[in-house]
């Protein structure tokens, strides 16, 4: 889709009227999620089952159903408590952060430094803090972005509002000077119920969800550093 002048205007009121801007991480930053599908399907198929990729990246990843709502989606009866699955799965999640094996996006450096020196900059993301500083680091890219919240301390995920509202505390701003980044449907809402503006970058895997409700929805990361580039 072209920048058109009134998605250009469009993005200006909104960052015009913030001081901060609070970033999702997994699939928006970081080409992740394949990553997090691979670590949660080898522990289900430990147990004999296969979770759909298609089905994945609207229920887990947009809508934040979850291992749960997978166990509960297909009547799975496991001999295994769903928090040792859990834990399984951010153990093989965390050796690909540590490896390497996950990028990110090329567009998110220019991205963020279109953001830097405008904004406070945060990212407020359901993957472990320490997940999210590998992959920073190992891209070079840790100076980038100091305020990271994460899975750790321990709180209500996505959709609740609790990580915007926290993460708001943390740059010292009110939640209406906050717009946040979001490529997720669980993101919108807790964005919304958090009282924050909020722009949502369609990626690869987003592209069937339905977003009403954000107050700006752009076809790409590229778009967006585009009309970053035009105010």
């Amino acid at each position: 889709m072209s920048e058109t002048p009134e998605r250009i205007q469009k993005l200006k009121t909104l960052l015009d009227g913030c001081q901060g801007v609070i970033l999702d991480f997994d699939g928006l930053i970081a080409d992740s999620e394949p990553f997090h599908y691979r670590a949660y399907n080898e522990v289900f198929e430990r147990y004999g089952h296969r979770i759909d990729p298609d089905e994945y990246w609207v229920e887990f990843t947009s809508k934040g159903k979850g291992l749960q709502g997978e166990i509960e989606r297909y009547n799975l009866k496991l001999d295994v408590k769903p928090e040792e699955m859990r834990q399984q799965k951010f153990e093989i999640y965390s050796r690909f952060c540590q490896n390497g094996d996950i990028k990110l996006f090329p567009e998110a450096r220019p991205f963020i430094e279109g953001l830097n020196g405008r904004f406070k900059v945060a990212i407020a993301s359901g993957s472990w803090t320490h997940d999210i500083r590998a992959i920073l680091k190992n891209e070079q890219a840790d100076s980038l972005i100091q305020t990271v919240l994460g899975k750790d301390p321990p709180r209500p995920e996505k959709p609740a509002p609790d990580i915007f509202l926290d993460t708001a505390r943390e740059l010292n701003l009110p939640p209406e000077q906050c717009v946040v980044v979001e490529d997720a449907l669980k993101g919108l809402t807790a964005a919304r119920e958090a009282g924050m503006a909020c722009v949502i970058v369609r990626n690869r895997l987003n592209q069937n969800i339905d977003f009403t409700g954000a107050d700006l929805v752009l076809e790409s990361l590229s778009e967006f550093v585009t009309l970053l580039q035009s105010r």
